[in-house]
């Protein structure tokens, strides 16, 4: 009886580690790690507008904090691997492109260095999220459809 249920338990276990999330890569800690700081910097740089300790418009600084809260929420979703992370991820970095250009822009003295950030996480965390280690983490081992 002792062996059968030993047996079992390690049926269980072997089908239950078939059925993991594939290991996390480096590569998402490190982008999950950059979307949490890239959050809290938009925070401050906004922060500072409101304050009157940097200038810009606020119009402009609005939009920053949505970034912000919004960079903070992929970086906890990049990290446990949180399904809409992986669209939501490639979605906001690419739209992020276009703020980055309009903080560079009209972002006076704490927009351009964080616009050029910007843009450059706009480009590279897509490019790394299409990659098959951060598709299969995120669970979307589907091939692309073609039209």
């Amino acid at each position: 009886m002792g062996t059968l249920l030993s047996d079992r338990h390690e049926d269980v276990r072997k089908t239950m580690q078939s059925q993991s999330k594939p290991k996390r890569p480096v590569g998402v800690i490190i982008i999950a790690v950059i979307a949490a700081a890239g959050g809290l910097l938009s925070l401050f740089g906004a922060a500072s507008v409101f304050s009157g300790n940097a200038t810009g418009p606020t119009s402009l600084a609005i939009v920053v904090v949505i970034f912000g809260i919004l960079g903070l929420t992929l970086g906890v979703g990049f990290y446990t691997g949180a399904h809409w992370a992986w669209m939501g991820g490639i979605a906001i970095y690419i739209i992020s492109i276009v703020l980055g250009i309009l903080e560079i822009l009209y972002g006076g003295s704490v927009g351009g260095i964080g616009g050029i950030i910007r843009i450059i996480a706009g480009i590279v965390i897509p490019l790394y999220l299409t990659r098959a280690g951060p598709r299969s983490f995120f669970g979307r081992t589907g091939t692309p459809s073609k039209p």
